[in-house]
């Protein structure tokens, strides 16, 4: 494992670095709208073994990148939803792959993936019940098929 040092002048690095190998993370946007995505990537997570948490159920430190950063950094892997091109789901899947975590991204519409994403694969679903329930046996599939224990999957080291 190689080791990275840095220091970040947005947000703060934890004290607590340790990575939780069944903790999935979900980026997407937070509109009602985006609510049966949410609860389909939930039930996926926790058929797979994942324990599944989004930054919004989240509130540990007064600015909300603080926690995003902090929950990337201790998750085994990332979930990200690229629909509408968010801003904030582009940023933090940027964070995401800076510290070499795993990322599986889903989209309503492959026009929806930035050319710099393009390379990677992407879990495309329709957005009703039936494109929700093959999306969620998909994704919890994939999720099934990664190995925590991997020495690909660990990230890294973070120094102060």
């Amino acid at each position: 494992m190689r080791k990275l040092t840095f220091a970040p002048n947005v947000f703060e690095i934890p004290d607590d670095t340790a990575v939780e190998p069944d903790l999935a993370a979900v980026m997407m946007p937070f509109s009602a709208e985006f609510r049966p995505v949410h609860e389909a990537i939930a039930q996926a997570c926790k058929a797979a073994g994942y324990r599944c948490v989004r930054a919004d159920n989240i509130w540990d430190h007064t600015t909300i990148i603080q926690d995003v950063f902090k929950l990337i950094l201790k998750v085994g892997v990332v979930i990200v939803d690229l629909s509408g091109k968010n801003p904030n789901v582009m940023y933090e899947i940027g964070i995401a792959h800076t510290l070499g975590k795993l990322v599986v991204p889903i989209s309503r519409s492959a026009g929806d993936v930035p050319f710099d994403l393009k390379h990677h694969r992407v879990l495309e679903y329709l957005p009703n019940a039936e494109g929700f329930a093959v999306m969620a046996a998909a994704l919890q599939k994939k999720l099934g098929q990664i190995n925590p224990a991997h020495p690909s999957r660990r990230g890294l080291s973070v120094s102060r």
